[in-house]
């Protein structure tokens, strides 16, 4: 496994708990229920450590790809800037998590005042992130761009097509 592979795989962890410790987030907060927030929590912190290797990967990412056929500089250039605002949200999202968590322990009167504003953040970084991978998932997957893509058929490893009609 080399970095092109370790930025792949985990920006999946990154994006995926992001947005889906902010439903979990809200679904806490809906329901008034401590440990369901505890629990985004936790998947905050784990998407924004996540994050620092996928970011830390993506200059070699970025090499292994930038002279191949058909990858748009522009698009690497557009997720790379992009990557650095999601980087500032998410660990800022994975800061205020690991400090809501310890007050949570530590039975700080703040911590209800700001789980509005945690949601809020939450929702930017996660919709900030998502938007990095969309436009990264755009440097090598011709079917987000809608470029090189037939109109119905995938030539298989033998040559055959898949996803049309069986003959039979």
């Amino acid at each position: 496994m080399n970095t092109t592979h370790v930025h792949l795989l985990l920006n999946h962890v990154s994006i995926l708990g992001a947005l889906f410790s902010a439903v979990v987030f809200a679904w806490g907060i809906f329901r008034n229920d401590k440990s369901i927030r505890l629990v985004a929590l936790v998947g905050f912190i784990v998407s924004a450590l996540a994050a620092i290797p996928v970011f830390t990967t993506g200059e070699d990412a970025e090499e292994a790809v930038e002279n191949l056929a058909g990858v748009s500089k522009s698009l690497i250039e557009s997720h790379e800037d992009t990557a650095n605002v999601a980087l500032w949200l998410i660990e800022a999202l994975g800061l205020f998590s690991l400090i809501i968590l310890i007050g949570e322990r530590l039975q700080w009167n703040f911590v209800s005042k700001i789980t509005l504003p945690l949601l809020l953040l939450a929702v930017v970084a996660a919709g900030s992130i998502s938007y990095t991978g969309y436009l990264g998932g755009k440097i090598r997957h011709t079917e987000i761009s809608g470029a090189n893509t037939s109109a119905g058929a995938v030539q298989g490893e033998n040559g055959g097509e898949q996803g049309g009609q069986d003959d039979d």
